[in-house]
Order: structure tokens, then C-alpha cells, then sequence
């Protein structure tokens, strides 16, 4: 299975979590230009990803998606995905990390655990309409705490 493909069929299983994204959408715009970040265990089988836009110098970077097999979670997995988009936002002199995430999602804990703030809050979704949280984390400031690595 390619990474296309185990990012398409995580994302199916997770369906109740996450935004919605065309399959063209994920290959042409995160896989192929390499704006993704894999979740792996030890042996090296993956786990999860995080996919995100490219980072420009003087914007925010944003998540789009972040999904870790169930299993895998509370691990710090995601935590070191987090750290791995951090740095390639800094060397590129973005701004910030920024994503949503839904305030019904244990995720959201996860999120502020390390380091992430709160801006604001909209309704998404056409069909769920969440409630969404914008958080960010500043970049001059994004050492994700030693902490989120035991934890999550």
C-alpha cells in the first residue's frame, strides 16, 4: 500500500473525526508535493498522518488533517508529527501552526497539551455543523513540551 492509499483508508475508518477531502485533493495538493507527515511505531508500520500546507515565509502554516489509528494514540506519535511540521514551518519563516479542530474531539485536549492556544470558534461542516476551534501555535515559541511526548 502506498502512502495515498493508507492515508485514504485511515481517513475512511475516522470518517466521524474528520473534514472530508477528496482523494485528488490529498495526492495533488499534500502527497505528491510532500506536505505530509507520517505516524510510524518502532517497526516502522504507520500509524497516522498529518497532512498540511506548504509553509510560506510570513503565513501560518495550517494542519488540515491529523489522524492516528486508535491504538496508536496517547503514545506521542502525533506529538513528534507536530515537532517534524514545526521545524519545516520555521526554516521556511512561517508564522505560526494554525488548524480547527471540533470541540466534541478528545483531540482538542491533545492540541492544547501541547502547546496550542485558542483564537476563535465557527460552525462547520454543511452536514455536522461542529462546532470548530481555530488553535495556533506561535512558532517562535513551538518547542512542544517533553511532556506531550510521554503523554500523547
Amino acid at each position: 500500500m502506498n502512502d495515498l492509499d493508507f492515508v485514504i483508508a485511515l481517513h475512511r475508518t475516522e470518517t466521524h473525526a474528520l473534514g472530508f477531502i477528496p482523494k485528488p485533493t490529498i495526492r495533488d495538493r499534500f502527497i505528491a508535493p510532500g506536505n505530509y507527515v507520517l505516524i510510524r511505531d518502532r517497526h516502522g508500520h504507520r500509524r497516522g498522518y498529518l497532512i498540511h500546507a506548504p509553509p510560506r515565509p510570513g503565513l501560518p502554516c495550517r494542519i488540515h488533517q491529523a489522524c492516528v489509528e486508535a491504538d496508536y494514540r496517547l503514545r506521542g506519535f502525533a506529538a513528534a508529527a507536530v515537532a517534524t511540521i514545526a521545524r519545516r514551518a520555521t526554516v521556511a519563516d512561517a508564522t505560526e501552526l494554525l488548524l480547527h479542530c471540533a470541540t466534541d474531539l478528545p483531540a482538542i485536549a491533545f492540541w492544547q497539551s501541547i502547546g496550542f492556544a485558542f483564537r476563535t470558534w465557527n460552525v462547520g461542516g454543511r452536514t455536522r455543523q461542529r462546532v470548530l476551534a481555530e488553535l495556533f501555535l506561535p512558532l517562535q515559541t513551538a518547542a512542544i513540551p517533553a511532556r506531550a511526548f510521554a503523554t500523547w
